[in-house]
């Protein structure tokens, strides 16, 4: 028996419509997800730019000074201006951090932490600041807080056993890099000295700083933590001038946490301070300040 056309036609066309209605309904949650999918990133890029703006204002807004030496005003040093260092600290239940750093003829004169956190479910920023200067530094932060060090941030000590930098600078970047690898710190140390964290040092220097006359890499700052991302301590690499006036390479650190240290340099202890209370702060401090946004 033979179909007719106009029958042939409309089931042909019901069929075909039924394939393209469900071509339609099978992208529907794939255009939802990918919708759900951008919702997200630019919810996630926004709530980036909120942090970002607000740590930029007020690192801008923190002025720092050190003595006048020769001049007869303060001298005051410059920030960089780019954060050296992003990061984000789960166990600590920060969702956002910046570092910034200010220095002075290239040389690092201090380290601001700048974190969002959500300690004990609230909106707080976290605000520690750590001075690298051998000099007695001032801050003044927005909203006219004021802070003055009561002793130098940092003090060098030569490396024993180091080579002389060399003179090409490929080969004083892999210097600074395998010295650091003989440095190790352990956090939270009871005052037997057991238990603890061992920390970690983050394999890349969150700063570095060159010779401005001969271009030379002169030093490098690295973290070390307990976390994995957070820097707790400060680690300074840097060539400097012996008696003799050859450079030798010395080395000193910053802590940039309120726990107790244990340093050490070739497995051997070179620097241990116990916990320190906010009132014993000499070179660095912390505080805390309102979010007012999540």
């Amino acid at each position: 028996m033979m179909r007719s056309p106009r029958l042939v036609t409309w089931v042909c066309s019901g069929v075909f419509a039924a394939i393209a209605a469900g071509v339609l309904l099978s992208g529907l949650p794939v255009r939802t997800a990918h919708a759900e999918d951008d919702a997200e990133k630019q919810a996630a890029q926004a709530r980036k730019d909120r942090y970002t703006n607000w740590m930029r204002t007020y690192a801008e807004g923190t002025s720092i000074s050190l003595p006048p030496g020769d001049r007869s005003d303060e001298q005051t040093v410059e920030l960089v201006p780019n954060p050296v260092f992003r990061y984000s600290d789960e166990e600590r239940l920060i969702p956002d951090a910046t570092l910034w750093v200010w220095t002075r003829d290239a040389r690092p004169v201090a380290f601001q932490k700048v974190e969002g956190n959500n300690h004990g479910g609230g909106q707080m920023w976290t605000i520690c600041f750590a001075s690298l200067s051998e000099e007695l530094v001032k801050v003044r932060w927005p909203g006219n807080r004021e802070y003055a060090a009561r002793k130098p941030g940092v003090t060098f000590t030569p490396i024993p056993g180091a080579d002389a930098p060399a003179d090409n600078p490929r080969l004083r970047i892999a210097q600074i890099k395998s010295l650091k690898d003989r440095f190790t710190a352990r956090l939270n140390v009871k005052d037997d000295g057991t238990s603890g964290a061992e920390t970690r040092t983050i394999p890349k220097p969150i700063f570095e700083y060159s010779d401005p006359q001969t271009k030379l890499p002169v030093g490098a700052i690295f973290g070390m933590t307990s976390t994995g991302t957070n820097p707790d301590l400060l680690l300074l690499i840097e060539a400097r001038k012996a008696s003799d006036s050859k450079l030798r390479w010395e080395y000193a650190h910053a802590r940039m946490t309120s726990a107790s240290i244990r340093f050490r340099l070739d497995d051997a202890e070179v620097w241990a301070e116990k916990s320190v209370a906010s009132a014993a702060f000499e070179n660095w401090i912390y505080f805390f300040l309102q979010r007012g946004f999540p």
